[in-house]
């Protein structure tokens, strides 16, 4: 199911980027999980959508595609 949210925090390698879901939950991903997009193009605020995997200990994103970036809406 796709979900969609917000770049909370940028990747810092080796800590992991957060977006912010629409349901107030923060999700982890990392570069390998970009689609089309280079880490350098996210900002904070822009909105995505992606695919949440089932992980136990932690929320993790994959296949995270640009919607709408900052300053375009």
């Amino acid at each position: 199911m796709r979900r969609k949210g917000s770049i909370a925090e940028l990747i810092r390698k080796p800590r992991p980027g957060y977006i912010l879901g629409e349901d107030g939950c923060l999700v982890a991903f990392d570069e390998s999980a970009l689609e089309w997009l280079d880490p350098g193009e996210l900002s904070v605020g822009d909105w995505v959508e992606y695919e949440e995997l089932d992980q136990m200990e932690e929320r993790r994103a994959s296949r995270i595609k640009p919607l709408i970036r900052r300053g375009e809406e």
